[in-house]
């Protein structure tokens, strides 16, 4: 008997959470009016706008001079993205700040339905579980609210990293890597996926995805001269793995900071904007050494669907593990990683003793980070708010731990005869 009710109710739970997810929507996009809208966009817009003037959008004082003529007030944080995000951002500053920034919203929420829509056809064969899962993560994941009102891009990035791992799947090629290629170009992480492609011998849609980026740099050259493109690998690129970020003025050791480097911040504290000497060098061995293990783990072939979905898992919290900063709004990037340990816990294709620690960490990983905030510094106690501080951390260590076990070729099913 409930086994012929399961599937009516998942099917019941998976609507539901979407509504809550359009719901929840709509009160984002009705808040996001009644303040100023630009936020974390501010800084692409007012690099295009720069850009348009002939202006380097690699120099912070460009942007800002840019805002300037909009009455804008406050910090504008400087321009860090490749080259090429400006090609395919090109012409926002047509439009006015507000009208460009409402329509970078609602393209969010595209991506966001696309991460979805990908992900519950792709895995369907995992089980209607999987699909209430990816729905819930939809409802529950607070940081997609805060990617909307930042005006962020991860999620139209991960949009891309999730098409063009399911086209490499099925033998796609093409499709893959340009997907990629365009998502590392966007942002420079997806490369991993790169390096992965080529350890396991695929080789063409390593090949396309290079292709794509070497292309995309060239037609940025239609709107950026070289010299621009050039700043940014050899002088901006190095930034990143001191936390100075081009300029950015936002603290290392903020509330909303999750990855490994934090940590050494703490622990061997700077001046907030760039890691102390002991922590750059446990940054830079970080950065090497984590993305190592993961790809060593994941070199073989899966040993069933379960397995490359945790294999996928574990890449995009990889990427959320080692750089310097990984704000509230990078963490949708663990969407995929939450949802294959997840289902492989609820289906037995990992112990059931993964269940409670996957539910404690989903719980952190959805949790509002400003409640979780306020709630801490109310306790008035440093610990307590300091491991408080680390919950989102520590589920990405959940996330990250069960996906590479499901995924890596020392946890491999019974052997069928």
């Amino acid at each position: 008997m409930l086994a012929k009710l399961e599937n009516p109710l998942l099917l019941l739970i998976a609507t539901l959470a979407i509504g809550w997810h359009l719901a929840a929507v709509q009160s984002t996009w009705e808040t996001s009016g009644k303040g100023r809208p630009l936020r974390d966009f501010a800084s692409y817009y007012y690099a295009d706008a720069a850009l348009d003037a002939g202006k380097d959008p690699y120099v912070a004082r460009n942007i800002r001079a840019e805002a300037r003529k909009d009455l804008v007030s406050g910090t504008v944080h400087p321009f860090f993205y490749p080259p090429p995000f400006l090609l395919l951002t090109d012409g926002l500053s047509a439009f006015d700040a507000r009208t460009a920034w409402q329509l970078w919203f609602w393209l969010d929420e595209l991506a966001v339905l696309a991460v979805a829509l990908a992900l519950g056809w792709w895995w369907r064969r995992l089980g209607l579980r999987v699909t209430v899962l990816v729905a819930l993560s939809l409802a529950t994941l607070t940081a997609i609210d805060n990617n909307h009102l930042m005006g962020q891009a991860n999620l139209p990035v991960l949009a891309l990293v999730v098409a063009a791992l399911w086209a490499d799947s099925v033998g796609r090629t093409e499709v893959a890597g340009i997907s990629m290629g365009t998502a590392a170009m966007l942002k420079m992480s997806p490369a991993l996926f790169v390096v992965w492609w080529l350890l396991r011998g695929r080789t063409s849609s390593a090949l396309w995805a290079a292709g794509t980026a070497v292309a995309l740099s060239v037609a940025t050259l239609l709107v950026m001269p070289w010299q621009m493109q050039l700043r940014f690998y050899t002088e901006v690129l190095p930034t990143f793995g001191t936390g100075e970020y081009n300029g950015l003025t936002v603290g290392i050791g903020l509330f909303g900071n999750h990855s490994i480097p934090d940590l050494y911040n703490t622990a061997f504290p700077g001046n907030q904007r760039v890691l102390s000497s002991p922590a750059q060098t446990l940054a830079t061995i970080t950065a090497a050494f984590v993305p190592a293990l993961t790809l060593w783990r994941l070199r073989d072939e899966p040993a069933d669907a379960w397995a490359a979905a945790g294999q996928v898992g574990a890449l995009c919290v990889t990427i959320l593990l080692i750089p310097v900063y990984t704000y509230e709004h990078h963490v949708v990037f663990a969407i995929p990683a939450a949802v294959a340990a997840g289902g492989a816990a609820l289906h037995g294709r990992l112990h059931r003793g993964w269940i409670l620690p996957l539910v404690l960490a989903w719980a952190a990983w959805s949790a509002p980070l400003t409640e979780v905030k306020h709630f801490a510094l109310g306790l008035g106690n440093e610990w307590a708010a300091l491991l408080l501080r680390e919950t989102k951390f520590a589920a990405l260590l959940v996330f990250y731990a069960a996906c590479l076990w499901l995924g890596s070729a020392l946890h491999i099913p019974a052997k069928r005869t």
